[in-house]
């Protein structure tokens, strides 16, 4: 009986037959229809999407942007306000002077000077009408030949003043001004001297140009400027035998050259180059160029051409035989003094070139 095998569907079964045989569709009762797999869709194919990826610069390369300085601000205003001056400066002096153009051409007042007498004598001024009110400006009325008047150079100058609107001489003590020494600010005025630099010595030129009047107000003048020459300019010039000394006169000034006798016994004066103005006052001052030299040495001691300029001297100052001798000269006179040694400095004898150029005020 033990070994009799299982009656089929018997409750008694094996356990593993037991849980083998044990379906979801039994354990409940009626069985359960079963669920059909899902198969998954299929996707289209999708081709690839290219993304555009915007790069940012490093945050580290980041400079902040500086703002422009204040300093810059002004210079460029300053820049813009200067443009305008110049504008409005040209504007205005152009208007300025069509104004004067104007008055000058349309009231039929004429502007024409007529100017008479010699270089270094007070002209005669003809004046056909009232000067109308320009910018100042000059012409030369004569042309000179002599050297041209340099910076700091010698010169001597004459000026005569005349009144724009009725012609009249106006210089304060009846006499032109007279100006002599070196072309410098020292010397002469600085409008006078810009017109004068860089002219020729005997040149005369005339300069219209406002100014105050007598009355205090602003009107024309007329300025005669004579540009005079610093020197007797001479080349050919013969010294008599008696004066026992020799001269060459390159470029018309002295140059000593030896002495015959170093210990001249009297006194003596030579006119080399006789002057054809004013007869000379010894007792009055005397504008001349000088030299002195040492007969027995040929040393110079003194030389004002090129040098100090034209010297304004006192005629009874000098040497006492050459003063004497003064009376008797007239202006643009050149002459040799001999002067012995106990009438001069008592050491040497001495000889003398002089160029008497005017008289002094």
């Amino acid at each position: 009986m033990d070994n009799q095998p299982p009656v089929k569907d018997s409750a008694y079964r094996s356990e593993d037959e037991s849980k083998a045989s044990q379906t979801p569709e039994t354990v409940f009762g009626s069985p359960l229809p079963q669920p059909t797999p899902l198969t998954p869709p299929k996707r289209p194919h999708l081709s690839p999407i290219k993304v555009n990826y915007r790069r940012f610069p490093s945050r580290k390369a980041e400079v902040t942007a500086k703002k422009p300085s204040a300093s810059l601000h002004i210079l460029k205003w300053w820049s813009a306000l200067v443009a305008i001056a110049v504008v409005a400066a040209v504007v205005i002096s152009g208007f300025y002077l069509w104004e004067a153009y104007r008055l000058e051409a349309t009231t039929g007042v004429s502007t024409e000077l007529k100017i008479s007498g010699n270089l270094g004598e007070q002209p005669v001024l003809e004046l056909e009408g009232q000067l109308p009110f320009t910018l100042p400006k000059s012409h030369a009325v004569i042309t000179g030949t002599g050297p041209l008047v340099q910076q700091s150079g010698d010169v001597r100058v004459m000026v005569s003043v005349f009144e724009g609107d009725t012609g009249k001489f106006a210089c304060k003590n009846g006499k032109p001004h007279l100006y002599a020494g070196k072309a410098n600010a020292q010397t002469l005025p600085g409008g006078l001297l810009s017109e004068v630099v860089d002219k020729r010595e005997g040149t005369r030129l005339v300069l219209r140009r406002p100014a105050s009047n007598s009355n205090g107000k602003t009107a024309m003048e007329i300025d005669v400027i004579d540009i005079l020459p610093t020197a007797v300019y001479t080349t050919d010039i013969k010294i008599p035998q008696p004066a026992g000394v020799s001269f060459s006169f390159p470029q018309g000034l002295p140059k000593f050259e030896a002495a015959a006798q170093t210990r001249p016994k009297e006194a003596a004066t030579y006119v080399l180059v006789p002057g054809n103005a004013e007869q000379l006052n010894p007792k009055k001052k005397v504008i001349a160029q000088y030299g002195v030299w040492e007969l027995d040495s040929g040393k110079n001691r003194v030389y004002t051409w090129g040098k100090t300029g034209p010297q304004e001297i006192l005629g009874d100052s000098v040497y006492q035989s050459l003063a004497e001798q003064l009376t008797d000269l007239r202006v643009n006179s050149r002459i040799l003094a001999i002067i012995p040694a106990d009438q001069a400095t008592g050491d040497s004898a001495l000889a003398v070139v002089m160029d008497v150029l005017a008289a002094g005020e």
